[in-house]
């Protein structure tokens, strides 16, 4: 009977892990992450980690594009008091290449760098970062650097005369990154490290607006969206191919994730709770979600929206 009960316990266990792996984000993350994240925003800090948490106890926590919620969640963390939290997130950041100087200019985390544990964290940050640096694929990163560098190569002068070259560079770029997901999946930045790496954004989803419509549709967008659920792609990278597409090819967006010049979106479906319902379901946030986000960035970084 004992052994049975310790069967049944490390069955359980292995199940809930396996869940865990297994989980889609766009079913159990996205939206609890949003949330979160406007709580946060607006300095609710204890209603913020309520949800951060709800959200990491149903997947494995990640950095989504435009929510940095490992670091914001290590600042909450900060602020309330919660200290071997914050440096556990600390970690996981550094982990990814990010700098522990980043934290160091927060006065939210004073308090964590003056403890015994926060200074304890400091003499081991160069070994943590050797060993972040030793785990992320650098020739990797070198090498979608340099593609991206290709990819514009003729887009922004004398693209008429060139199209057949840019051509030839937008078909390599595609059979190549076709060629990465099949061996490391997608590039995101436990593969590859984050800004912080080499201060250089490097990520492939302006390659992935360069892609014929056929390869996109038929290859990318169900490649993408398995991705997205998995948490490894960003949600905004699969909505804005398949919107591209649709307005290239004089037809309204789905998902509104393009703006016109003068302001509001670029041409959209009419029903507002369709769209919704679409973000939604790719795992972005709804539209009045998006807009309260953008409109705390405008106010706090003017210069940058």
């Amino acid at each position: 009977m004992k052994y049975f009960i310790i069967f049944l316990f490390i069955a359980f266990v292995s199940c809930k892990k396996e869940s865990k792996t297994e989980c889609d984000y766009i079913t159990n993350y996205y939206q609890k992450l949003y949330q979160a994240d406007i709580e946060f925003e607006t300095e609710n800090y204890k209603k913020a980690f309520e949800i951060y948490q709800e959200a990491f106890n149903s997947c494995e926590p990640i950095n989504t594009e435009g929510y940095n919620e490992l670091t914001n969640f290590a600042e909450t963390c900060a602020i309330l008091g919660k200290n071997a939290l914050a440096i556990e997130f600390i970690k996981k950041q550094i982990a990814r290449g990010y700098e522990i100087k980043w934290f160091q200019q927060n006065e939210n985390f004073n308090k964590i760098f003056a403890s015994e544990e926060g200074k304890k964290l400091i003499s081991e940050y160069d070994y943590l970062r050797n060993m972040a640096l030793s785990k992320i694929n650098l020739a990797l990163r070198e090498e979608i650097k340099q593609m991206k560098i290709e990819d514009q190569k003729y887009r922004n002068d004398n693209f008429k005369e060139n199209i057949n070259n840019q051509v030839e560079i937008d078909t390599y770029n595609t059979n190549r990154i076709i060629e990465i997901f099949n061996e490391f999946g997608y590039p995101d930045e436990t593969v590859i490290g984050s800004y912080a790496v080499d201060q250089a954004p490097v990520h492939i989803s302006e390659m992935l607006l360069h892609t014929s419509d056929s390869m996109r549709m038929n290859y990318f967008v169900p490649k993408l969206t398995e991705f997205v659920k998995r948490g490894t792609c960003s949600p905004s990278t699969l909505g804005n191919i398949i919107d591209q597409y649709y307005l290239y090819n004089d037809q309204a967006q789905v998902y509104g994730t393009y703006h016109a010049r003068g302001g509001g979106y670029a041409n959209m479906i009419d029903d507002l709770k369709k769209v919704d319902s679409n973000r939604i379901s790719i795992g972005l946030p709804p539209l009045e979600l998006k807009e309260k986000k953008d409109s705390i960035l405008k106010v706090r970084y003017p210069e940058l929206l």
